[in-house]
């Protein structure tokens, strides 16, 4: 049901478009204080709804050249009002700023070192939060915003304590074909299918056919580099085995994306690199590592992994809507729009980008309602024991990843996989703190780290709210 203050708000978002009105000064204000000159200039590049005007204010006030999280906030709230200041001294100040399209308030604090300073060494802006279901209400009035622009094609899904609060998608499966999305369009998923292979790998070790702390070489017996073979599982499961990327998966890799099509031609391209740093001591972020462990999954079972996959994890989840189609074999999955992320203005299609089909490293796809049913199971034991789940989504030797699954450890603390590549972006994460899944799929760069934000930056308080 549409609240009022909802009703309202969607009504007026058309006006939002445009720049928000200067600002009446504030009476408490003393714009010939540095600190209060700082405020009036933040206030005023936000309230213009002018990217170079922001750019200039924090290139100057904060060395920051490009404040996404800023830019974000002055285009989804359309300006700023001042409510009221909670505090302010000579060389600090805290303000809450009243939204003018979406609901509650956002608090600012700014700070420099010495009175008279034109550097701030403190600018935080963060949205507070919301009660009931006011940061998904905001949510998805963000995301109305960004699908009008053409900025949003996708799915949501809130679900708390198992029962799903909220529900919607966006766009359609082609620019002008009629075909809308819906909860069940299969969505790339680009790294979010990482948890796939981590849980694949998770079954083997609890049958007894992997363990854990064993070189690959045990079981990829014929791999080309001595050093790399000594790398372990779970080394490669939290991103410390210093197996580095694929090689098919940048802009500029088109020549290898176009023949390199399975698992054995990624390691025929990458198998004889030894690894980056000398594994387990330090952490990097790694595709080909993932590539690796596809492989040991299709050499300990027989099967491909993709049969792999649908066996051992799709189909006991119930996830009808999900697989590993090729890039011919497209045509009910939602095309994904880039910007290459900033290296252009004009939004192209993403399909020159696309691996031939999704692998161990992500990049199959899957309906929201399906990946809400892969986050319901994983819990129950059905897929797996609930030690080695309970391994897999806590922080090990890496303090963000667990086995295959990013984590937080802190008072918000999550699990899940995130996935982002040209032209399509997925958030997906479980609060075990609020018992709270946010899903979200979508065809363009970014949006759905944006939207999680929006929710997440409303659900909880900031670390250091002091009432």
């Amino acid at each position: 049901m549409t609240t009022p203050m909802l009703a309202a708000l969607v009504l007026a978002s058309s006006s939002c478009l445009t720049a928000a009105q200067d600002l009446p000064p504030d009476a408490s204000a003393d714009p010939t204080t540095s600190l209060d000159a700082a405020f009036h200039a933040w206030l005023t590049a936000i309230n213009s709804g002018n990217r170079a005007e922001i750019q200039a204010f924090y290139r100057q006030h904060a060395d920051d050249p490009n404040p996404l999280f800023a830019l974000e906030q002055a285009e989804d709230s359309c300006g700023f009002e001042v409510d009221h200041f909670k505090a302010k001294t000579s060389t600090s100040m805290e303000v809450l700023l009243r939204q003018k399209y979406l609901p509650g308030l956002q608090r600012l604090k700014l700070a420099v070192a010495n009175a008279g300073d034109s550097k701030l060494k403190t600018l935080d802006l963060r949205p507070m939060p919301l009660p009931d279901n006011g940061a998904i209400q905001a949510t998805r009035l963000v995301a109305d915003r960004l699908a009008q622009r053409g900025e949003f094609a996708g799915a949501i899904i809130v679900e708390r304590e198992g029962k799903r609060l909220f529900a919607a998608s966006w766009g359609e499966v082609r620019p002008g074909s009629g075909r809308a999305i819906t909860l069940d369009t299969p969505m790339l998923l680009a790294s979010s299918g990482k948890m796939f292979t981590a849980v694949s790998i998770l079954q083997l070790v609890a049958a007894g056919k992997v363990e854990l702390d064993a070189p690959i070489g045990r079981y990829l017996t014929e791999y080309p580099n001595a050093e790399m073979a000594k790398v372990t599982i779970r080394q490669l499961l939290n991103h410390r085995g210093g197996a580095g990327d694929i090689g098919i998966l940048g802009r500029d890799e088109g020549a290898n994306r176009a023949r390199v099509r399975t698992l054995a031609e990624m390691i025929q391209l990458n198998g004889g690199r030894p690894p980056e740093f000398p594994p387990g001591s330090k952490t990097e972020y790694s595709n080909y590592g993932f590539i690796l462990l596809g492989a040991v999954i299709e050499r300990v079972s027989g099967m491909a992994y993709a049969d792999y996959v649908q066996a051992h994890i799709f189909a006991p989840a119930g996830m009808a809507h999900s697989g590993f189609p090729d890039r011919d074999h497209l045509d009910e999955v939602p095309l994904g729009f880039t910007r290459y992320f900033g290296e252009q203005e004009a939004k192209v299609p993403n399909t020159d980008t696309l691996p031939w089909r999704g692998s161990a490293a992500g990049g199959g796809v899957a309906s929201a309602n399906d990946m809400a049913r892969f986050f319901g199971t994983l819990p129950t034991g059905k897929l797996l024991p609930p030690e080695l789940f309970k391994l897999a989504t806590m922080a090990g030797d890496t303090p963000w990843y667990g086995l295959g699954f990013v984590v937080n450890s802190g008072p918000e603390a999550s699990w899940g996989h995130g996935g982002t590549a040209y032209g399509m972006d997925v958030a997906v994460h479980h609060y075990a703190t609020i018992d709270t899944t946010f899903i979200c799929l979508g065809a363009n760069d970014m949006v759905c780290n944006r939207l999680i934000f929006a929710w997440f930056l409303r659900t909880f308080p900031p670390g250091d709210q002091d009432d």
